[in-house]
């Protein structure tokens, strides 16, 4: 009898787990369309450039969608993550799709994708960079504080909160502010196809809708998500329903927080941040 039972079970188990073994078999075998998110300032790019390496490696994955949800961050993660998707355009379709902002440094990444889309009203465009600084030298004076930088090169103490900008510190700034503004610019023009005279008319830094975006050529389509994903499925030349594969860093609490604050504040604290005179500058792609 406890032999009869035994074989029953078996029986029973065999009915229950080959079904679902051969769906999860089916499922795992369906073509995917990834979705890389980037959400929130950009402060790092190592975990996106994991993510989109994995999406480049993963022959199950047939196209990518990047879903940009920033407002944008430093310039070289920016820079990162836009020449790790050319490259990975080279091998699978790459179509960005924004949610409610994506400007500045996330434009910049989704000029490496074709097609882009919008939403009518998401925020996006913003093609400058921003140089800040902060003087503290009028309140150390009513404080009666006063500080001493010895450097040994004429410019390594440019942008010191504790003096005085010189007119050649300001030309230094400008002159790198419109270099790394030059090649945003160069990005746009080569991704988009679009004239640098032209380009010139706009890329002033001002933020545009969806829909003005569009008119000016900047993002290519209106649409949501779900336009972005069959989009995606069409490029890839998946038949059917495409599985969905997911990019997201994972992300504690601590660092969500960290971030928020980072982006409020002008002082360069943050991980992956431009460093330049001991961390009183901060050199980025973002809306303010």
């Amino acid at each position: 009898m406890k032999k009869r039972t035994k074989v029953i079970f078996f029986i029973l188990i065999v009915f229950v787990a080959l079904p679902l073994g051969l769906s999860a078999l089916h499922k795992s075998l369906t073509p995917a369309v990834g979705i890389l998110e980037i959400t929130g300032p950009i402060e790092d790019s190592t975990d996106y450039l994991d993510i989109i390496r994995g999406f480049e490696d993963n022959d199950g994955v047939k196209a990518v969608v990047v879903r940009l949800d920033s407002p944008g961050g430093k310039v070289g993660p920016s820079q990162e993550i836009y020449e790790a998707l050319l490259q990975l355009k080279k091998k699978k379709p790459v179509v960005a799709s924004m949610s409610s902002v994506a400007a500045s440094g996330a434009y910049y990444i989704a000029c490496a994708a074709d097609p882009i889309f919008a939403l009518p009203g998401t925020l996006t465009g913003s093609i400058g960079v921003i140089l800040e600084m902060f003087d503290v030298t009028e309140g150390m004076k009513k404080l009666g504080i006063s500080a001493s930088t010895i450097t040994g090169g004429r410019l390594k103490g440019a942008g010191s909160p504790f003096k005085k900008m010189t007119p050649e510190e300001e030309r230094y700034f400008l002159a790198l502010a419109r270099d790394v503004h030059g090649q945003f610019k160069e990005a746009v023009a080569r991704s988009r196809r679009i004239g640098m005279d032209k380009l010139d008319g706009y890329a002033d830094g001002r933020v545009f809708s969806g829909r003005q975006a569009q008119s000016l050529g900047l993002v290519d389509k209106l649409g949501g998500l779900d336009s972005a994903v069959e989009e995606a499925r069409k490029r890839g030349g998946i038949e059917g329903e495409p599985r969905i594969v997911k990019g997201v860093p994972t992300r504690s609490l601590k660092e969500e927080v960290k971030d928020a604050f980072l982006s409020c504040t002008p002082v360069s604290l943050g991980r992956g941040a431009a460093h330049l005179s001991r961390g009183f500058l901060r050199l980025e792609y973002s809306i303010q």
